[in-house]
């Protein structure tokens, strides 16, 4: 039996312990390089962890700074990187550090000291990087929810079916104003690559309540998680001890360990787990720094959204998938801005190879983009060419492939694409008034170009 449910409330998933995590520089690194005494690389790889919080790396930082490891010799940089690692609590190293150093520092290597503290101690990562709690209003604010849900049973991918494979995944769907989910998106699935089409139907074919304020229906963002699990196919009862030697590594530092401690804290009803994630992104893993930046949406945290760009670019970086295509799909946000829409373009085709979500966006930004510059329809039919089949559940499959018959000339194609998106539009309940204007336009032998995400 397969359900949905709000983040945080589902129980195990069966086979989480195995699921594969993509590698990122991160302290294990840091620490191998130092081992080999690669002092250059470790010091390198320790600066970037520490000026994101990483305590490890700050009292590493401070330790190579005194000893010229990697880095010419400065003890007040030493005293420095000591004194911001022990704004976290106390550390042998650190202390002997500031212990030794305290009484030799002029008041121009204070000032130093100061200018560091002021860029990335504990109160300015706060202010510029780190979550915030999340303190909610004293009155409520409106908001969408569901209205009707569909049964994920449904949607239960047929070979996971055969392979007894459980699992769930993040939607994240944006709430128009007909109640409808246009374009819900998959945050990630776990296991990865399975889960994600039939979780996108369910979000899709799902009836919610719109968000009104002032009596005016606003476009809305609901987040919520669907599980699939096998009948009798759960482990669940036998993996406690690996969970117990999973939190023991996480308490250790190890940064494989908090990340995959985050997930399973995720899985449990009322417990937080965004702050694991934050030790695992401070320690330099992508999936958990795209899970940070996940979380200042508002989900759990104070909602901030310039934390949430650093995040998100710095586990684009690191190479993890999901986040380079949500980083495209936040420079295209303004179809308008060009010089935004090239940076969303280039993370959608650098994600294209790997990723269907960055290929569906992709071919919908170069089949009606309206910088003549950027649309490139020919490329978009053959992009929805590529296995792209699990995405034609949603009208805008063929929209795409209907704006780009029509720039491309061939409006015979346009207007049957177009009136496959409007029926199937219809169906889904959808307000169809913006798919029937571009159909008119096609048998007017128009072309079209704009947002075909933009539904208001």
């Amino acid at each position: 039996m397969s359900h949905i449910r709000s983040c945080g409330g589902l129980g195990l998933a069966a086979g989480l312990l195995v699921f594969s995590i993509a590698a990122g520089a991160d302290v294990h690194e840091a620490r191998q390089a130092y081992e080999k005494k690669d002092f250059a690389r470790s010091f390198e790889l320790y600066r970037e962890l520490a000026e994101l919080g990483n305590i490890e790396a700050q009292e590493s930082l401070a330790v190579m700074y005194v000893n010229g490891e990697g880095v010419k010799r400065d003890n007040v940089l030493g005293y420095a990187w000591a004194k911001i690692a022990l704004e976290q609590g106390p550390h042998e190293a650190a202390q002997g550090i500031v212990g030794q150093l305290e009484s030799h520092l002029t008041e121009s290597a204070r000032t130093k000291v100061t200018a560091l503290q002021a860029q990335f101690g504990k109160a300015a990562l706060q202010k510029s990087l780190l979550p915030l709690p999340y303190l909610p209003p004293t009155t409520p604010l409106p908001t969408c929810n569901m209205r009707i849900p569909v049964n994920p049973d449904d949607y239960y991918p047929r070979e996971a079916i055969a392979e007894r494979i459980s699992g769930n995944v993040i939607i994240s769907a944006k709430i128009w104003g007909d109640g409808r989910a246009h374009d819900p998106r998959s945050e990630y699935s776990l296991p990865d690559q399975v889960f994600e089409a039939a979780g996108r139907a369910v979000g899709l074919k799902t009836v919610y309540t719109p968000k009104i304020e002032n009596g005016v229906v606003i476009p809305c963002t609901i987040r919520f998680k669907v599980k699939f699990s096998t009948q009798g196919g759960g482990k669940g009862d036998s993996i406690k001890d690996e969970i117990d030697d999973v939190r023991k590594r996480a308490e250790s530092g190890d940064a494989r360990s908090q990340l995959l401690y985050a997930y399973i804290l995720e899985a449990r009803p009322d417990v937080t787990s965004i702050w694991w994630f934050l030790k695992a992104a401070q320690a330099g893993m992508p999936e958990a720094q795209f899970k940070v930046a996940n979380a200042l949406q508002g989900y759990g945290v104070e909602k901030d959204e310039a934390k949430a760009k650093i995040w998100l670019e710095k586990a684009a970086i690191g190479g993890y998938l999901d986040a380079q295509v949500a980083l495209a799909n936040y420079y295209v946000r303004d179809i308008s801005d060009s010089a935004s829409v090239i940076k969303g373009a280039a993370w959608f085709e650098r994600a294209s190879e790997r990723s269907l979500d960055a290929r569906f966006y992709l071919s919908a930004l170069l089949a009606s983009n309206p910088d003549a510059t950027l649309r490139n329809p020919q490329r978009a039919l053959d992009l929805v060419k590529q296995g792209l089949e699990s995405y034609e559940v949603n009208p805008i499959a063929f929209e795409i492939r209907a704006a780009a018959h029509a720039n491309l000339g061939d409006f015979a194609e346009a207007q049957k694409n177009q009136t496959k998106a409007v029926g199937m539009a219809k169906s889904l309940g959808w307000d169809t008034a913006p798919q029937k204007a571009r159909l008119a336009g096609y048998k007017a032998n128009q072309a079209w170009t704009g947002d075909l995400f933009a539904f208001y």
